[in-house]
């Protein structure tokens, strides 16, 4: 419970290329708590605008039943993000949540927030109603995790990136994960301590099933909620 609301299931967050509609599509199929349309890492530099096309195309028209739909957009300062959550705002219907790569200071957060707020008014949406949640991937990020965790009664989530973080710190990325486990510890205390669900990094080999297994029990074991899931 948080603020004496129940809390959305988030056991799995599956990232779909915002550009390519047919997979969107079959993602509504899965059943899985969370869709996320990604306009950051899952689209290329030339299909930004494509991407930003095809999801609001893919909120106005499908049927995503249970899943929460969620909008990745591109990080604060990348020159991208005010159209990408443009396209994700003013298509008409609402979504679920908008997630923020790369978030290293709380001022990404409430700048985030402010232009949602304005959304909400402007389309007779619930204030409050859209939530968000973002990516702590860089060591900035994992310095400023209480700033960033309190930043704001709209956030839901914090959600630990991995790959990123270790090409940040010049980690060498290994199975056992031991190069980033203080940062995948620091993600899921911060977000205990400031009432937000904590989402568990990528298993980048797709083909290993038991490694999959015991990556996701050893996050159930330290107390995220979910595990982020690629296409």
């Amino acid at each position: 419970m948080i603020d004496g609301s129940p809390v959305r299931a988030r056991r799995a967050l599956l990232y779909m290329p915002g550009d390519d509609l047919r997979k969107i599509r079959k993602a509504t199929t899965l059943n899985v708590d969370c869709v996320c349309l990604d306009m950051e890492d899952g689209v290329a530099a030339n299909r930004k605008q494509e991407a930003r096309v095809t999801v609001a195309a893919a909120l106005q028209e499908l049927d995503f039943g249970r899943s929460e739909r969620l909008v990745r957009i591109n990080p604060i300062g990348s020159g991208l993000e005010e159209q990408d959550l443009a396209a994700a705002l003013d298509a008409g219907v609402r979504p679920d949540g908008i997630v923020i790569p790369k978030v290293q200071t709380a001022d990404a957060i409430r700048w985030a927030s402010a232009q949602i707020s304005a959304a909400e008014r402007a389309n007779g949406w619930p204030e409050g109603s859209i939530g968000l949640m973002v990516l702590v991937e860089t060591a900035l990020g994992v310095v400023n995790l209480a700033r960033i965790a309190s930043a704001g009664a709209r956030l839901r989530a914090l959600i630990f990136g991995s790959e990123d973080l270790a090409g940040d710190i010049g980690a060498v990325r290994t199975r056992e994960a031991w190069e980033v486990f203080y940062a995948r510890s620091a993600v899921v205390t911060h977000a205990a301590a400031f009432g937000l669900q904590a989402i568990d990094m990528v298993y980048i080999d797709f083909k290993d099933v038991a490694g999959l297994a015991q990556e996701a029990a050893q996050g159930a074991q330290l107390g995220f909620a979910g595990k982020q899931i690629i296409h």
